[in-house]
């Protein structure tokens, strides 16, 4: 039962989690707020796709991209 409790929480904290949960939905937002697309489906589409590349690279560099390592 602990094993599994530890694997959820190094699933939910992951980076690539982080990216498509986390700054998916806030680069939609501010792509709204900047009105730089006018379709929600294309702009939360959009937005998701650069969270998710963010979270692979941090994935498999181990840290985020403004983060030295």
């Amino acid at each position: 039962m602990q094993t599994v409790v530890v694997a959820l929480i190094k699933i939910l904290f992951a980076p690539i989690t982080f990216g498509l949960l986390f700054l998916g939905p806030l680069l939609g937002e501010l792509f709204a707020l900047l009105g730089l697309f006018a379709d929600a489906s294309l702009r939360m589409g959009i937005a998701i796709g650069i969270g998710g590349c963010l979270g692979i690279m941090a994935q498999i560099r181990g840290s985020w991209v403004w983060l030295k390592r």
